[in-house]
């Protein structure tokens, strides 16, 4: 029962290649919309190639290099850690059992991945992987080609919700919609990735179906707002509009269910819990293997907290 249309044209079941092509779509856990057995290089490269293969053998000729596949090798940061630690243990263990003779494959190894990029700085990248870096980088990713040659666990929750927006826009999408995509990222990285949105809906020209229970943030991101109750739509508007004088008795209960500011503190003097001058460390990943790194969590913290109050922790992820 009923139409829709995109574009002026009538949509059906028969639609799919038309709407692959010009609606790009962002999920709210990227993760799980990622594969995981794949580098970021290899997904986006596979939307590229699908929708912009024209560009790719363009660039190419322009170049004189590789369209599809590069001559360099180069694997992701946490299999290069894994090989690593691989022959550091077995050279490890031969010297301790004096049979060091066996350790040199092992060293060789290591050489190798050490001056692996001097070797094969004369072997181009392709186009494709041009591409791809150009993607990344537009979606302000630092780093994009240690972040394309990353697979999506080795990713941050933000990295990876602007690899799925990379992803979305390398097709070249008319359309973007945007199913609640900052729910699993704290408030800043949010902002963040909203504000990634708006310039980009402004530079490429993209309509945006952003879907989402935040009222806070259909206020500041959207220019029209639809209510939606049991699959009706109950209301539609300019945002400011609804949320300044709503119409619907539904619309109304969801404004007047924002939190309001607390008004009167009831506390005690005396302190339930008191921290003082508190560090926290966590060991890390290091490329050194001389030298052991550590990430600084938590930074000389003092807070105290009273009977009866409740104290409010505002930070990035891992700061509770």
């Amino acid at each position: 029962m009923g139409e829709i249309s995109f574009l002026n044209k009538k949509l059906s079941n028969n639609h799919h290649d038309f709407l692959k092509n010009d609606i790009g779509i962002i999920f709210q856990d990227p993760l799980s919309a990622l594969n995981p057995v794949m580098t970021v290089n290899e997904q986006i490269g596979e939307i590229l190639v699908l929708h912009q293969n024209s560009e790719l053998q363009k660039l190419a000729s322009e170049k004189e290099i590789p369209t599809y596949k590069s001559e360099r090798w180069k694997a992701s940061p946490g299999i290069e850690f894994t090989m690593m630690a691989f022959c550091i243990s077995f050279i490890t263990l031969f010297v301790m059992l004096g049979q060091w003779r066996f350790s040199l494959p092992f060293l060789f190894i290591i050489m190798l991945m050490s001056i692996r990029d001097y070797l094969q700085r004369d072997n181009p990248s392709s186009a494709l992987d041009l591409m791809v870096i150009s993607a990344l980088s537009r979606v302000k990713l630092p780093n994009p080609e240690q972040i394309a040659n990353s697979y999506p666990h080795e990713l941050s929750g933000g990295m990876q919700q602007r690899v799925m927006i990379a992803m979305a826009l390398a097709g070249k999408a008319k359309m973007l919609i945007a199913d609640e995509p900052t729910t699993a990222l704290d408030v800043t990285i949010q902002a963040q990735i909203l504000d990634l949105m708006s310039k980009l809906q402004k530079e490429l020209g993209m309509s945006i179906l952003f879907i989402t229970h935040d009222l806070g943030l259909v206020d500041k991101f959207s220019d029209k707002v639809a209510v939606m109750k049991e699959g009706k739509i109950v209301e539609i508007g300019e945002t400011q509009k609804v949320f300044t004088n709503p119409k619907e008795e539904y619309t109304k209960l969801l404004l007047a269910s924002i939190p309001k500011e607390k008004t009167k503190i009831k506390s005690e003097p005396k302190p339930l819990v008191e921290i003082s001058d508190l560090d926290v460390f966590y060991r890390i990943e290091s490329q050194n293997i001389f030298k052991e790194n550590y990430f600084h969590a938590v930074k000389n913290v003092n807070l105290k907290i009273n009977k009866k109050t409740t104290i409010g922790l505002v930070g990035e992820s891992g700061s509770g």
